[in-house]
């Protein structure tokens, strides 16, 4: 037998079983990796929001003690308008009042926006962290079940990984290329001939490509799907 495509034989064995164990933990690393972005991108989008419902909490405090100090002003002003002697004093203690008052007038339609804006800010605050608890239990219990799978298959993985990568070392470039170029289009790239068929894609072989394929001296390629075809020891044409 060839020894390049016996060591194949032995790859694609390996590839095979490595396959396997990929399929049993299916899409949980995607999704764990999948969630955590999103978990992060919730956690950093809520922080943002918390951030901005503190600025606006502290703004409204700002603009409340700014309208009770306005009231004294005016409260203070309109006393005064009892004390003066002239109309120039009437009069500019009449304009300072209206000057606070349109001031005041200002800042009660700041304080309405930013009450309607906390409202808001709280309600998605709410949101996020219902969202942003769901996601963690959610991660928490796909990062569990993939734990619990890699416990079963993450010592045979390495094993496997390990032989994978001294069988290599036996397998010039020019043929490891095609067999990992095959292996990626079709999953498997070496393929036994049963009841004088191609497995992989099942095409009917003639006799005559029977016969250079169990003289195993030559890489020979199912003309319909482009694998490796091997008549395996054990196994009759």
């Amino acid at each position: 037998m060839n020894k390049t495509l016996k060591i194949l034989i032995e790859l694609q064995e390996i590839d095979h079983q490595l396959f396997e164990i990929d399929k049993k933990k299916g899409s949980l690393p995607q999704q764990v990796e999948k969630l955590e972005s999103q978990a992060e991108s919730v956690k950093s989008e809520l922080e943002t929001t918390r951030q901005a419902l503190e600025d606006n909490q502290k703004e409204l405090l700002t603009i409340k003690g700014t309208l009770m100090d306005a009231e004294e002003k005016v409260k203070k002003y309109q006393d005064q308008l009892y004390l003066v002697n002239t109309n120039r004093e009437y009069d500019s203690l009449t304009n300072q009042i209206e000057t606070v008052k349109s001031e005041m007038t200002e800042s009660e339609g700041r304080q309405l926006y930013l009450e309607s804006e906390i409202e808001k800010l709280q309600e998605i605050v709410v949101s996020s962290e219902e969202q942003s608890t769901a996601f963690v239990e959610q991660l928490d219990a796909n990062r569990d079940e993939l734990r619990e799978k890699s416990d079963l298959t993450d010592a045979r993985q390495e094993e496997l990984e390990a032989q994978r990568v001294e069988l290599i070392k036996h397998v010039g470039q020019r043929y490891l290329r095609k067999y990992d170029r095959i292996l990626k289009a079709r999953k498997r790239a070496v393929v036994p001939v049963e009841r004088g068929s191609c497995t992989g894609c099942h095409k009917q072989l003639n006799p005559q490509t029977i016969y250079e394929i169990q003289q195993m001296d030559a890489f020979i390629e199912c003309e319909n799907c482009g694998r490796i075809l091997v008549i395996l020891p054990e196994e009759d044409a």
